[in-house]
C-alpha cells in the first residue's frame, strides 16, 4: 500500500468488460468516481470495447484499455494489466466478468476482490439455456473465492442464497447511487418540452430483456381520453423489429423511436410518467433517475429491485403491474403531473451510497 501523510493509500482497481452504453458499467463508474482519492488511488482497466461511458470517467483517473476481443479471451492480458497495477482492491460488474477477475484470484493471494452482481442470476440462467450447467457452476464455485458480493436488491441476494446455494455472509446490500446533483444541474438548461397533453417515455437497451416488443403489442387497440406521445430512447438488436411492430400495431403517430441519447434526463424530466415494462432486472436505474427527474414509474413486477424503490417511495410514484393488461390499464388511468421536484427516496442518493461503499472497502481490507 502507498501512503498519503500518514494514511495508506488502497489501489482499487475496477474492471469493466466495456465502455459501452449499459447501467452496471455506469453504477460502477459512478461508484469509482466517488472514492475519496486521499484514501483510494482508482485505475480502471477496460477490457474490449471504448465506449461513450469513457466521458464518464472522473478527471485524473487512469483508464487501461486492454481491447480484447472477448472477455474470456482477455485472461492473459487482464493477469498481466493487474499484475503490473498491483492492487489492493479488485471490484468487478456483470456475471461474466466476475467469473474472469475471479479465476484469476488465486494468483493474486494478497488482493481482496469484490463482485458486484448486476441482475438476476435466473436471467442469465435463461437466456443461455445451453450453457445453464455451466453457468451454475460458475456461480457455486467462483463467487466463493470473492472477499464480498455486493448487490444492488434483495431479489438478488435471495436468488444467489436460495437458488444457487450461496449461503454465506458476504452478501452485502448496496443500491445503485443516484446523482441527484448532476441530474438538476443538467435540468437547469433543459429544452425538452412535453409536446402532447400527455406523454410516456421509456429508456433502455432495445432487446429482449427490456420488454418494449411487449408494451408494444399491449398498444394496439390502447386508447385514452387525451392525445399520447410515447418516446423511446437508446438502441439495440431489436430496433428493427420493434420499427415493425409499431406499423403493425398502428402506432407512427403515437411512438417515436429516439435512438441513443447521451443525457436521457430532460426527457425523462419533460414526461408525465416513465415506463418500464422489463422481463428482467437488478435494481433499474432508468427508473431511480426519473424519479430524481421528478417523473412517476409505471414498470412490471418483473423489473427486479422495483418493489424496494416503490417501498421507499412516496404514494404513487411508482405504480407495480401484474400483468401487461394492468400496465395498459394504469396508463389509461394516467394524468399529467401537477408537481415538480425529485420524488427520489433518500436511500438511493449519491452521499449515502459513496458513504456505504468506503465503509465497504474499508471494512473488506
Amino acid at each position: 500500500m502507498e501512503t498519503y501523510g500518514s494514511q495508506p493509500v488502497i489501489k482499487t482497481v475496477f474492471v469493466l468488460p466495456s465502455l459501452s452504453a449499459g447501467g452496471a458499467e455506469r453504477v460502477l463508474i459512478n461508484l469509482m468516481n466517488g472514492l475519496d482519492r486521499a484514501r483510494f488511488s482508482p485505475v480502471l482497466i477496460n477490457v474490449i470495447s471504448k465506449g461513450p461511458l469513457k466521458n464518464l470517467v472522473a478527471p485524473g483517473i487512469p483508464v487501461i484499455d486492454l481491447n480484447q476481443k472477448g472477455v474470456f479471451r482477455a485472461v492473459l492480458a487482464l493477469f498481466k494489466s493487474l499484475k503490473a497495477e498491483k492492487p489492493d482492491l479488485v471490484i468487478s460488474t456483470m456475471a461474466h466478468m466476475n467469473f474472469m477477475v475471479l479465476l484469476l484470484q488465486p494468483l493474486f493471494p494478497k488482493t481482496k476482490f469484490i463482485v458486484r452482481e448486476a441482475i438476476v442470476p435466473s436471467y442469465i440462467l435463461d437466456r443461455h439455456p445451453a450453457f445453464a450447467p455451466f453457468i451454475r457452476r460458475a456461480y457455486t464455485t467462483l463467487y466463493k473465492r470473492a472477499s464480498v458480493i455486493i448487490s444492488p436488491s434483495n431479489i438478488i441476494i435471495d436468488e444467489l442464497k436460495n437458488n444457487l446455494a450461496l449461503r454465506n455472509e458476504k452478501h452485502i446490500l448496496l443500491y445503485n447511487p443516484v446523482d441527484t446533483g448532476s441530474i438538476a444541474e443538467s435540468l437547469k438548461t433543459s429544452t425538452a418540452a412535453s409536446e402532447t397533453p400527455l406523454r410516456f417515455v421509456a429508456s433502455g437497451r432495445l432487446n429482449y430483456q427490456k420488454g418494449v416488443d411487449r408494451l408494444l403489442d399491449a398498444l394496439k387497440d390502447f386508447k385514452h381520453a387525451a392525445s399520447w406521445h410515447l418516446s423511446i430512447l437508446g438502441d439495440g438488436d431489436q430496433k428493427s423489429h420493434l420499427e415493425t411492430l409499431i406499423v403493425r400495431n398502428g402506432l407512427q403517430n403515437h411512438v417515436s423511436l429516439l435512438g441513443h441519447i447521451a443525457n436521457p434526463w430532460p426527457h425523462y424530466a419533460a414526461a408525465d410518467f416513465l415506463l418500464l415494462p422489463s422481463r428482467w432486472e437488478g435494481m433499474p436505474n432508468v427508473a431511480l433517475e426519473a424519479l430524481a427527474c421528478g417523473t412517476p414509474v409505471i414498470s412490471s413486477k418483473e423489473a427486479g429491485g422495483i418493489a424496494e424503490i416503490s417501498s421507499f417511495a412516496n404514494d404513487n410514484a411508482v405504480q407495480i403491474a401484474r400483468d401487461m393488461d394492468e400496465f395498459v390499464s394504469f396508463m389509461a388511468n394516467a394524468a399529467k403531473k401537477t408537481t415538480r421536484g425529485s420524488l427520489l427516496p433518500a436511500n438511493f442518493e449519491k452521499d449515502t451510497i459513496d458513504r456505504q461503499f468506503t465503509e465497504l472497502l474499508l471494512k473488506t481490507l
